[in-house]
């Protein structure tokens, strides 16, 4: 294998960039290297390989659709910027190893606190001035990597800023239902399809991504770790690698509500395979608190609730039993073809 990296100049110290990110999704997922290996490669120190690593995993579906931890160059970047954002302005402490080992050398061996290595530190000389909360963030954050909270003898509980808080990717306003074909509108043609999540537990658990096709109601549910829109993406990732080329004429497009978990419409059309350069599908939203726009999912939703009543945990839930679920759903006599199913109107379509 090729080193990528062919600057001379070290990169130890400065902030990995997406291109990075995506050799390491790369050499850790696919080519199983070491994470030593990758430091290597990428001429970054191991400690800086494993917290990155450690940032990116997200749990995936393989094509038996078990569930298995892998690097994701996108979710990582992901969190890279939000965290930049949800942090604000913060003196740099990167650069400066002399001031860096310096509080290290103080907390661990001196036994000093933040606050009087704050004081020292104004007298010192360094190009860097840090006050002691700024200290006590970069050490929270990792940025000093030898220290841990425990080390310090007055050990505060450190709140992260904005933890909870979801940043939602602003939507442009040809995204709106407003521009979708008028063919996904009059139910005319196939592979228009409206999409949802079935929650379980409001806190945590797995939840169901629901699609179902405008035309024929035809219904595919699909189990994903949690309400956010890595997983969504993955998702179809899964459902694209089943169909393969067909994905692209099945899913024409795609429509659904304005939730934080669909918002990053980009992640949500980017094709799994990195050759396609055209959106493997275009996604659009429907007008804010109008649900009746997404009517045939909100009535698919309604027949999955009579085996998943709200409240219910959907973690220990089997895949089988999703496609049970799935089955019925595409067999139902449906009123609105004459009493019959969705497979029959499919495969009347295909015949």
């Amino acid at each position: 294998m090729c080193q990528e990296n062919n600057t001379t100049k070290s990169r130890k110290g400065k902030h990995l960039d997406y291109r990075e990110r995506q050799s390491i999704e790369r050499w850790w997922n696919r080519d199983k290297l070491k994470k030593v290996e990758i430091a290597r490669l990428l001429d970054r120190y191991e400690k800086t390989i494993r917290n990155e690593i450690k940032r990116g995993l997200v749990k995936n579906l393989t094509s038996e659709w078990e569930e298995i931890w892998v690097y994701s160059a996108d979710v990582a970047q992901a969190k890279y910027e939000y965290y930049l954002k949800a942090k604000g302005p913060k003196l740099k402490i990167d650069n400066d190893y002399e001031l860096k080992e310096y509080i290290e050398k103080a907390i661990k061996k001196e036994k000093r606190s933040p606050e009087v290595i704050a004081e020292d530190i104004k007298e010192m000389g360094f190009k860097t001035i840090m006050c002691a909360k700024t200290i006590r963030n970069n050490i929270a954050s990792g940025d000093i990597y030898n220290i841990k909270q425990k080390d310090m003898i007055y050990n505060k509980k450190h709140k992260e800023k904005n933890k909870d808080k979801k940043v939602c990717e602003k939507v442009p306003a040809e995204k709106s239902i407003d521009y979708r074909p008028e063919e996904a509108n009059t139910r005319e043609v196939y592979g228009h399809w409206e999409g949802d999540l079935v929650i379980g537990t409001r806190k945590k658990g797995s939840v169901l991504l629901t699609l179902t096709e405008r035309m024929t109601r035809e219904e595919i549910i699909v189990k994903i770790p949690g309400k956010n829109a890595e997983y969504v993406a993955m998702a179809l990732d899964m459902i694209e690698k089943k169909y393969k080329k067909e994905f692209y004429t099945k899913f024409k497009t795609i429509t659904f509500d304005n939730g934080g978990e669909f918002r990053k419409w980009k992640l949500l059309e980017k094709s799994y395979d990195g050759r396609r350069k055209s959106a493997r599908t275009r996604v659009y939203y429907a007008h804010p608190y109008r649900s009746g726009e997404r009517g045939s999912n909100e009535n698919a939703n309604r027949l999955i609730r009579r085996f998943i009543p709200k409240g219910v945990d959907i973690t220990p839930i089997p895949d089988s039993f999703i496609q049970k679920i799935q089955d019925w759903i595409n067999n139902y006599p449906r009123a609105l073809f004459n009493y019959k199913s969705t497979n029959y109107i499919l495969s009347k379509i295909c015949a």
